[in-house]
């Protein structure tokens, strides 16, 4: 077993970094500081991308990054859309969807565990599509309550992009899972 301080090295402290923003961004959104929790989510997002960036070119992949790092995406953009449904940025049935999704893809994953053993979960194209729209979404909403750019009714298409995306991608993981079990039976 690899020890925490051994797996410490620099995509995975950019991980942590980006868990510790978590709740900068919650606060920053509920006191109405948009412009600075658009400036903090962007750089949470620039630390997502590094991180994976710098586990490739340094070969730094570590069971604790593989962990923590979908941990940390989810941690900040369900706690960032929470936050924004709550304040009337985001429709409520999208985080719903969104919540849905997870909530299939790791009860499938539990599921698939308990009747056949372990499951090797490698995010798809799709999923990693979902996410990587869910961030754009999350930024652009942030954006337009800043006032930093004015979408107004281009949210809306936005949104059912993210809605197709999210009933797409979780149509897939059960799928790909359902092949899976039936190869095993």
């Amino acid at each position: 077993m690899h020890s925490v301080t051994g797996q410490l090295n620099i995509p995975n402290s950019l991980t942590l970094i980006r868990l510790v923003l978590v709740p900068v961004v919650v606060w920053l959104l509920t006191v109405g500081a948009y412009p600075a929790a658009f400036w903090v989510f962007v750089a949470a997002a620039l630390s997502d991308a590094l991180d994976g960036f710098f586990a490739r070119i340094l070969n730094q992949h570590t069971p604790l990054g593989a962990t923590l790092d979908p941990i940390a995406d989810k941690l900040m953009l369900l706690s960032s859309l929470s936050v924004l449904v709550r304040l009337g940025h985001v429709p409520g049935w999208l985080l719903g969807v969104i919540v849905l999704r997870d909530a299939l893809i790791i009860g499938g994953a539990l599921v698939y565990r308990h009747r056949f053993g372990h499951l090797e979960i490698t995010p798809t194209w799709l999923g990693k599509f979902h996410t990587l729209l869910e961030f754009v979404v999350v930024l652009l909403v942030l954006a337009d309550a800043a006032q930093i750019l004015l979408l107004g009714h281009w949210l809306t298409w936005l949104f059912s992009l993210l809605l197709l995306t999210a009933f797409s991608s979780a149509t897939q993981y059960v799928w790909l899972w359902a092949r899976k079990a039936q190869a095993h039976t």
